[in-house]
């Protein structure tokens, strides 16, 4: 067979972000052009009612403006990709593609590798996407605090076996335009909106509804390797500082293509072997291989308090205790499930 006559799926892919996100959206896409170029189509979502900055902009073929309900929207309602559907709507929101890959806004890649995997099998399953398991994750509980409280909020009646069934993280996936998840995805997302216009205190996830999705359909998933959506909230990688690569911690030390900086870890300060200081994202990683400041890392940590001021707290400040409400919600929702 020749290959260079096997008509390919036109591919798409999508990052978005607000305002607030825009720098780690930058390092994202100076990431894929230096590592794919114009080999594929590189969409942005943009959820602000701002104009990107033009060096950012220029990074994509195709910006979409998905602001219309930000005004509506507060951080403390969850996230406001489910709350406009945005990664659920996206053959929508862009149409004219065969195949859409999503990428979040917080991951980087650190070569050429990842896209063709994470694209390879997409014509045959109906989504490609990880599921947060590997040897390296083993200290972070599954299900995590995070995944039982979203639930216990939203789907009070939940059937506790889906708890104990893997996440996929949604914050890189593929899927054909012929995907019956796209479908399916919109009206969970819907729903949600429904309830939170009725009055209902709902928590607004993509993952958490399409992991329900997926484990409770007949779908077909193509699972991707955790070099491929690097959790780095899970796992901090190992620095080769020979190679310039952050890689996977033990042997055979394979090279992390996309990292992904979920949650705190955007902002998480890590030392190196001489005492630098610098964080994950991509900028700084590349500043402290290369033997230059992390300018991030130095202007995040002269926001914060002294190490002094954190152990000796003034004793004009009474303590605040704080209950644990994850263990709370775990304890009655697994009390419930053994009734």
């Amino acid at each position: 067979m020749d290959l260079a006559k096997v008509k390919q799926p036109r591919t798409l892919i999508v990052t978005g972000s607000d305002k607030a996100h825009y720098a780690l959206a930058a390092d994202l896409a100076a990431t894929f052009r230096a590592n794919y170029g114009s080999n594929y189509q590189f969409a942005f979502l943009n959820f602000s009612p701002t104009e990107l900055p033009g060096d950012l902009a220029g990074q994509f073929d195709a910006i979409v403006d998905v602001s219309a309900d930000y005004h509506l929207f507060d951080k403390a309602m969850g996230y406001y990709t489910a709350f406009s559907a945005a990664k659920a709507r996206l053959p929508e929101l862009v149409p004219g593609f065969d195949c859409y890959c999503w990428i979040d806004a917080d991951c980087w890649f650190q070569g050429s590798e990842s896209l063709p995997r994470i694209l390879q099998c997409v014509e045959d399953f109906d989504i490609c996407i990880h599921p947060e398991y590997d040897p390296h994750y083993f200290k972070f509980p599954t299900p995590n605090p995070r995944t039982i409280a979203i639930y216990a909020r939203n789907e009070p009646e939940l059937d506790v076996e889906l708890l104990h069934r893997p996440m996929f993280n949604a914050g890189v996936f593929a899927m054909m335009k012929s995907s019956k998840i796209w479908a399916l995805w919109q009206a969970a997302l819907a729903d949600l909106r429904r309830r939170h216009q009725a009055g209902e205190d709902v928590y607004f996830s993509d993952q958490i509804p399409l992991h329900r999705i997926l484990h409770t359909s007949e779908i077909s998933i193509f699972p991707l390797r955790a070099i491929d959506n690097w959790q780095t909230y899970a796992c901090t990688p190992r620095i080769d500082p020979d190679a310039k690569l952050l890689c996977v911690p033990t042997p055979p030390h394979e090279v992390i293509g996309l990292l992904h900086l979920a949650g705190q870890t955007k902002d998480l300060i890590l030392s190196g072997e001489a005492g630098q200081r610098f964080t994950l994202r991509y900028r700084d990683v590349r500043n402290y291989l290369d033997g230059q400041a992390a300018f991030y890392a130095q202007a995040l940590a002269a926001t914060l308090p002294s190490t002094k001021s954190i152990l000796q707290p003034s004793a004009e400040a009474p303590p605040n205790p704080r209950p644990n409400r994850w263990k709370r919600f775990r304890r009655a929702l697994f009390q419930n499930s053994r009734e």
